[in-house]
């Protein structure tokens, strides 16, 4: 199946989504099929700070509507952070979405009954994945942590690098949740890899791209 991907939400995490996809189809040995918009970050961030749902899912719309004359056979929206009008954008989708909230819902079904950690953006972690589920017990940092993690993942996906401050600063956030009980971190955001993957740390990290890439590739081998 031809892949449609919405990228620049943010830009490294878009590279991921292909880089991966290609080896996987290369590992599985099937012809990768695959079309990028991109959407225009500064404008998402407007929208996603001051709660515009339908005027983003308005722009998702025209981009899957893209997709498809492109040949696509669904759009791919590869952020939980670009999930905050997921709802919005399934009604009006041209296409069949492909979320990450459906395979990670899955995913986490592993973990009934245990305590997980949660880390991303403010709406993430304040609606702890935005109602992902209640089968497991939520940690989220707290205080000034909170905003400092929040603004450090805003920069991160924003420029598509980790730089040694803002790393720090989500390291120590997860460190702290595990601290307080947290059986494994959840990484609520898709660009947190840029910080979490060059890191051995002696706890479980969920990378919640990682299962939705996984989720894509199998689509894509039909």
């Amino acid at each position: 199946m031809h892949v449609g991907l919405i990228g620049g939400i943010g830009p490294a995490v878009t590279f991921r989504y292909y880089q991966r996809l290609f080896e996987i189809a290369r590992e599985k040995k099937y012809a990768l099929e695959l079309t990028v918009v991109n959407c225009d970050m500064p404008q998402f961030l407007n929208n996603f700070l001051q709660n515009k749902n339908e005027n983003q899912a308005s722009i998702y719309a025209d981009l899957a509507n893209r997709l498809g004359k492109a040949g696509a056979d669904f759009v791919v929206l590869p952020s939980i952070g670009g999930s905050f009008c997921l709802n919005e954008f399934i009604k009006i989708s041209p296409l069949p979405v492909q979320d990450i909230m459906t395979p990670l819902r899955a995913h986490l079904d592993a973990y009934k009954g245990k305590t997980l950690g949660l880390i991303g953006t403010d709406k993430a972690m304040n609606t702890k994945i935005y109602d992902l589920t209640n089968e497991v017990d939520w940690l989220i940092p707290n205080g000034e942590e909170f905003d400092d993690v929040h603004n450090s993942y805003v920069v991160l996906a924003t420029e598509g690098k980790a730089n040694k401050k803002d790393s720090e600063t989500l390291i120590s956030a997860a460190r702290k949740l595990i601290d307080r009980g947290a059986e494994a971190v959840v990484l609520g955001g898709t660009d947190l890899f840029l910080v979490f993957e060059n890191h051995q740390l002696p706890f479980e990290i969920i990378d919640c791209a990682d299962i939705h890439i996984r989720h894509v590739a199998t689509l894509a081998a039909k």
